[in-house]
């Protein structure tokens, strides 16, 4: 472990959260900005995927129900857009 990391696992000890914190990262590119998720993914590698007629937000409140979350309450999980047509450029 670096002394960076050594130092902000430190500071994350002295500032834990009182109540958990729920991070939801939207991974899009261009032209998905208005997309909803289709697929969660928590640190551990951990995946979940929406189903049929799920809202969004249900379909983040019943991952959030099997997620991992850290020592310091908080729970991060990635979520994905596929379902676009997506256009490469180069």
């Amino acid at each position: 472990m670096s002394n960076l990391d050594r130092r902000i696992a430190a500071l994350e000890r002295k500032t834990a959260p009182t109540e958990p914190i729920t991070i939801v990262r939207r991974i899009v590119w261009e032209g998905q900005q208005a997309a909803e998720l289709e697929t969660l993914q928590d640190d551990t590698g951990k995946f979940w995927m929406r189903n049929l007629g799920e809202s969004e937000l249900a379909f983040i409140e019943r991952a959030k129900v099997e997620a991992w979350r850290s020592e310091w309450g908080v729970m991060v999980l990635d979520g994905f857009v596929w379902k676009t047509n997506l256009t490469c450029v180069n």
